[in-house]
């Protein structure tokens, strides 16, 4: 496999750190797999999609933050959260509104209430 960019790096750990398909993870950042796949075997995301790919990166962070076991993060990810309106993350990771989720953690980690 070719060097991965660091963007390209967040859908890696994402796949391994949550156990989310590729498919779930395009969904995320609004791409179709096959691009994905394309950026994993060596090609560049262009600057909108290099931007997701941050905020994919700040989702992890912020979620490794919160969550120190990935089995964690994961029933977490699957949870009806009520600051989401009894929603499930998973769902909105599917809409690529990781910012929401984002804001979610940060909130948690910083002590605020939500």
């Amino acid at each position: 496999m070719a060097v991965l960019s660091p963007h390209v790096r967040a859908i890696e750990s994402a796949h391994e750190y949550l156990g989310l398909s590729y498919q779930k993870l395009a969904e995320a950042i609004k791409a179709d797999e096959s691009t994905l796949h394309r950026w994993r075997s060596g090609g560049e995301p262009s600057p909108v999609f290099a931007a997701r790919l941050e905020a994919l990166e700040e989702f992890l962070m912020e979620l490794k933050e919160t969550f120190r076991r990935p089995q964690d993060a994961q029933h977490w990810l699957e949870t009806e959260v009520p600051a989401l309106k009894g929603r499930r993350p998973i769902h909105l990771i599917s809409e690529g509104r990781l910012e929401v989720l984002t804001g979610l953690l940060y909130a948690l980690n910083s002590g605020m209430s939500t």
